[in-house]
């Protein structure tokens, strides 16, 4: 996975960013938000991020760096 490719283009917030923060313990949409602002402007990322942090709980090995 592109950790550099952008989830959230209203705040900049790139997949590797949104990887961490899930690593990090943000295991919510809003605790995501919270720690990267992804999803806070126009909300069109906010289910790929809702899919991305149900994928990195089911498939971790996936996002292994």
């Amino acid at each position: 996975m592109n950790r550099n490719k952008i989830a959230c283009h209203c705040h900049n917030v790139t997949y590797g960013q949104i990887i961490d923060a899930v690593r990090d313990g943000a295991d919510t949409i809003e605790k995501v938000r919270e720690k990267t602002h992804a999803g806070a402007g126009c909300a069109h990322c906010r289910d790929f991020i809702v899919h991305m942090i149900e994928d990195m709980k089911r498939f971790p090995e996936d996002y292994a760096q």
